[in-house]
């Protein structure tokens, strides 16, 4: 049994082989990865609001409070599409595009004529262009890990695309790459943050949001 054994490890390890070379020998300079799949995009919370009646010049009346809203942007999954290129096999550039719907959400509340309390939901369209920089660590070896770093460029568009919000994008992360068979396919799973500063905000604040995303990657 032992021996065995043996030579089915023996027999696993031949075969696997070639499909490490094969990951090292395409992850070289001028080396082409196209990828695409899902990631997730956390959300984040405005400001509580308060919407006042303001007293006319000259009265002696106090205001008073109409309602209270809550807003928030919800967490979305959306898609991601990458194309990079290889300098060397540890270094690489990506360009990329995400698209994603993420809701818009209000909550009134506290309304002066005790009316029920209700929500009222937009939906965004959110688009981000980006590019970035990789290293891989381990580059010649099935499972690769690598970091990341780069920018793009912000765009939603509210319900019916009557409104446009711009902005600028920065993120950070990292991830792994596990090759599969000879070395051409491989699955990528990254998380990371991204630092959004303009597009829909209605308190106008830079934002700090997850992400994390998982892929399908083939190289040629």
């Amino acid at each position: 049994m032992r021996r065995r054994g043996l030579a089915i490890a023996a027999a696993v390890a031949l075969l696997t082989l070639p499909a490490v070379a094969g990951a090292q020998a395409r992850l070289g300079k001028g080396s082409v990865e196209v990828s695409g799949g899902i990631t997730y995009i956390g959300g984040y919370s405005f400001d509580e609001r308060t919407a006042e009646q303001t007293a006319n010049s000259g009265s002696t009346g106090a205001p008073f409070d109409f309602f209270t809203t809550d807003s928030e942007i919800k967490p979305v999954v959306g898609y991601r599409v990458r194309l990079g290129y290889f300098f060397s096999p540890s270094l690489s550039i990506e360009g990329g595009l995400r698209f994603a719907k993420p809701v818009y959400e209000v909550r009134i509340t506290d309304d002066f004529e005790n009316a029920p309390d209700s929500t009222a939901e937009e939906d965004l369209s959110q688009y981000l262009f980006d590019g970035s920089l990789v290293y891989h660590f381990g580059s010649g070896s099935r499972a690769a890990p690598f970091v990341y770093g780069g920018a793009g460029y912000l765009r939603e568009l509210h319900e019916g695309e009557t409104l446009v919000e711009e902005g600028v994008e920065y993120h950070a992360g990292g991830g792994i790459k596990v090759w599969l068979g000879s070395g051409r396919f491989a699955i990528r799973g990254d998380v990371g943050v991204s630092f959004r500063d303009g597009g829909f905000d209605l308190d106008d604040k830079s934002r700090v949001v997850p992400e994390a995303g998982a892929s399908l990657v083939w190289v040629f």
